[in-house]
């Protein structure tokens, strides 16, 4: 796979117009476009449409899926069948749900499980009652719901770039997609504690990245595009692929 094809460009606008834009200007160097919740609640499965008929890339439909085993199973279903390539679930929901979820999807839909997210921190996991000995370790927690993905069947999980070594040690045939990741020349993001730059991810074990801001708020983001592209090859030549 070429550097391109494991650039996941998130298209966190509200509208179909403007998520068309960054399409067309991103569509030959970007190889997955994820559609999050802003996107599909405010335009709905057309936007996976739109995304078909401009492009050729693959469609990350990043819902992070939590419900009871049977919504889960009939969203994931629905998903598949509108387009998506990658679907997210969350991994909090459990083993039975997920694997319910993978069971679900149709034509080759892939299932990633997410972890723990980049935005939370050891006082976080313990507000929301994580043991702690669990929130002393973030890398066990990441790993325990890694397991279980692995367990319900998912094709991969996303980690934050500081777990995804411990991660591909533990579970080498689950494939990584990694968010928080910021090239050293951007901005230092706002929302987002545990970041890595692409090419410590991609050192560490991340197949995917998704990478936004850096792209979205430069001043040429197909320079940015280029410049993280030209990083992520030079990551992926140092790891031997």
């Amino acid at each position: 796979m070429e550097a391109k094809e494991r650039l996941i460009f998130p298209l966190d606008v509200a509208s179909l117009k403007e998520a068309r834009r960054w399409v067309r200007k991103l569509k030959d160097l970007v190889g997955v476009f994820k559609v999050g919740l802003e996107l599909f609640v405010s335009e709905g499965p057309q936007v996976l449409e739109m995304i078909r008929e401009e492009t050729e890339a693959y469609i990350f439909l990043d819902l992070k899926l939590h419900d009871i085993p049977a919504t889960m199973q009939k969203a994931a279903r629905q998903a598949s069948l509108a387009g998506a390539d990658l679907l997210t679930v969350h991994m909090l929901a459990g083993r039975q749900a997920v694997r319910k979820t993978v069971e679900a999807v149709e034509g080759g839909c892939k299932v990633f499980g997410v972890t723990i997210l980049t935005s939370h921190t050891r006082a976080d996991l313990m507000e929301i009652g994580y043991s702690p000995e669990l929130s002393r370790d973030l890398t066990g927690a990441v790993l325990r719901l890694s397991g279980l993905a692995y367990r319900a069947g998912c094709h991969g999980v996303v980690c934050s770039g500081k777990e995804v070594g411990a991660v591909k040690e533990a579970f080498r045939h689950l494939k990584t997609i990694v968010p928080g990741v910021r090239p050293s020349w951007a901005a230092d993001p706002q929302d987002q504690v545990r970041v890595t730059t692409p090419k410590e991810a991609i050192l560490a074990g991340a197949d995917y990245l998704v990478i936004g801001r850096p792209i979205r708020e430069a001043r040429d983001p197909r320079e940015a595009a280029g410049k993280i592209l030209a990083e992520m090859e030079e990551a992926f030549l140092e790891r031997g692929l």
